[in-house]
């Protein structure tokens, strides 16, 4: 893959490659909240004299440790295509590229069929340009 300078039809393959990534990265990442959440709970409870299963408590941990390497080989995999990961809740993805003389990214949000919009690297999602007017 091109080392931070995409064409768009390099980025739209770098994405053929990667969109499944993307989505599994997600659900790892809902995964993961879960169950930080419910090991929150437990040690709230824990600390408030409740009974707590130390059990539950290793197997949410050993889980925890889990998900955080099988999410680390997903963003591995993003950004090893030369993608850059903006947001995982959105699933969103850009590749940097020039556009023009300036430097900007072609821009993905999960969801979405395709590389349709860009936006200059000084800016965020909000300033999305279709590419349609390139």
């Amino acid at each position: 893959m091109p080392a931070g300078n995409f064409t768009l039809e390099e980025a739209r393959t770098a994405l053929r490659l990667i969109r499944h990534t993307v989505l599994d990265l997600q659900r790892t990442q809902v995964a993961l909240r879960a169950v930080k959440d419910e090991l929150n709970a437990l040690n709230r409870r824990h600390l408030n004299n409740g009974v707590v299963g130390e059990r539950r408590i290793r197997d949410l941990n050993r889980e925890q440790r889990r998900l955080g390497e099988e999410a680390q080989r997903h963003i591995a995999a993003i950004t090893g295509a030369g993608a850059e990961i903006k947001g995982i809740d959105e699933g969103l993805i850009d590749f940097p590229t020039t556009i023009h003389g300036v430097l900007a990214y072609w821009c993905w949000r999960a969801g979405e069929d395709d590389i349709d919009w860009w936006h200059p690297r000084t800016s965020g999602f909000s300033g999305r340009r279709p590419i349609t007017e390139l």
